[in-house]
């Protein structure tokens, strides 16, 4: 029996393990934790040496040679899309990394199924020591335009970390559109509910015969319910969806005609109307960003 039971949970275990893999990095973070981010970001089935020596082959590259370049460039793209995510998310300074930034920033979507290189950007935009990396991150992140990433953005808003929560809101202003403050505005949501005020019921059903339909010799029992219990009704007047509210004041882009309430419902209504305007700051921001990292690559 007891072996039994250990078999299931070590089964169940392994499971868990394979679909942590499947997903990557994008759904690893669930706690606001920036460096949770970093999970799976190690390419599967190479060792630490194996990957530190196609890195190797990348700076190679990147420094000019031409048997490096071709050789990198025979790897199957998944597998540099992983190598690429892994160095740009490293302590390393070098203009190599740099570039790498740039490379994630350029890359197709089909390259990266599990949103590895978004998670490194993101790192790299919230948590980097150097902040011109940081301004290069999120000049990345605008130009990649992946509607993942206002997602992996929106959780560290929960961080514990006033920096990287500052970072956070940073990088939502740099990439911009509607769809920043959909995933934020559903944050807030999740937390709040539907309106500032809310209410619980605890009680009971209790079912009782309350009469009798008589038909002939039939008698046909009339039942009916009550509950009894407490209703417990709530205003809400400060919570941690203060930080939400502060976030979409601080990344909308242009000058409200009036300040809007402290709740989503009136956040959603506005995000209607101004969804043209958002589209329209979001082309003009990854067009910049854009011309940025193109006019780097010529220096």
């Amino acid at each position: 029996m007891h072996r039994r039971l250990f078999v299931t949970f070590l089964i169940l275990l392994l499971s868990a393990f394979a679909r942590a893999g499947e997903n990557g990095p994008l759904l690893a973070d669930n706690s606001g934790d920036v460096e949770d981010l970093r999970i799976g970001l190690s390419p599967a089935g190479l060792r630490k040496a194996e990957r530190a020596e196609k890195i190797e082959l990348y700076r190679a590259a990147f420094k000019g040679d031409s048997e490096a370049r071709q050789a990198w460039r025979a790897l199957e793209p998944k597998l540099r899309t992983s190598l690429l995510s892994e160095f740009a998310a490293s302590k390393d300074n070098s203009p190599a990394r740099e570039q790498a930034l740039k490379n994630l920033a350029r890359l197709p979507g089909s390259d990266d199924a599990k949103g590895e290189s978004l998670a490194a950007m993101s790192y790299v935009a919230v948590a980097d020591g150097a902040g011109a990396m940081r301004e290069l991150a999120r000049k990345a992140l605008a130009v990649r335009d992946d509607t993942r990433t206002p997602a992996i953005l929106a959780r560290l808003l929960r961080s514990n970390d006033a920096l990287v929560r500052g970072n956070s809101v940073a990088a939502l202003k740099a990439i911009g559109g509607p769809r920043v403050f959909e995933v934020v505005i559903e944050h807030w949501n999740q937390l709040w509910g539907g309106s500032a005020r809310a209410h619980a019921v605890f009680g009971t059903q209790r079912s009782y015969i309350a009469d009798y339909d008589i038909s002939g010799d039939t008698y046909d029992p009339v039942v009916r319910n009550f509950i009894t219990g407490a209703v417990v009704d709530s205003n809400v007047v400060k919570v941690e969806s203060d930080l939400y509210y502060v976030t979409l004041r601080e990344i909308t882009p242009f000058e409200t005609k009036q300040p809007l309430p402290n709740n989503p419902a009136a956040w959603e209504k506005w995000l209607q109307k101004e969804r043209p305007r958002l589209l329209a700051d979001a082309d003009k921001k990854r067009s910049l960003a854009k011309a940025t990292l193109d006019g780097a690559d010529e220096e």
